[in-house]
């Protein structure tokens, strides 16, 4: 049986990964992911490319979750694509920043949004993963205020 807590981390997980909301709510038994990680096999060859679909998989949140940290997810992989292997593939980005260089030239930055009332950093891969961590976040303020603290 799935805690609560364990089913918040899954929704988030998903989340941050692509998958809508309530997927793990309406997930289908077969569903279709797309290789955004080249397939290697042992001898570091790769055997299948970016790009291949990978049809009638179980649609799970469990296993969809465990899939998409190896780079199988939910929608093709595209120049806007975010994940963490697009964007390592595309490599850096030819724009010079507009401040001091960075030690950290080619680490993928996290998407940040701040909480409006105390000014808590949410922070997630993608803005949509933020945006959840903040809205787990600010139901603390709600229960806090519900308490009378």
């Amino acid at each position: 049986m799935v805690t609560t807590v364990e089913r918040q981390r899954l929704r988030q997980e998903l989340v941050s990964n692509g998958y809508t909301w309530d997927y793990i709510d309406t997930w289908q038994p077969k569903t279709t992911l797309y290789r955004h990680a080249p397939g290697l096999d042992v001898e570091g060859n790769e055997v299948f490319p970016v790009g291949t679909a990978i049809k009638g998989v179980p649609g799970n949140p469990d296993y969809v979750a465990r899939k998409s940290r190896l780079g199988m997810l939910p929608f093709p992989p595209n120049e806007g694509c975010e994940c963490r292997w697009c964007v390592e593939k595309r490599g850096p980005v030819a724009e010079v920043p507009a401040g001091p260089p960075q030690e950290s030239v080619g680490v993928v930055e996290e998407a940040v949004v701040q909480c409006e009332e105390c000014g808590f950093k949410a922070a997630g891969a993608t803005t949509s993963g933020a945006i959840s961590r903040l809205r787990v976040h600010s139901k603390t303020h709600q229960a806090s205020s519900a308490v009378g603290l």
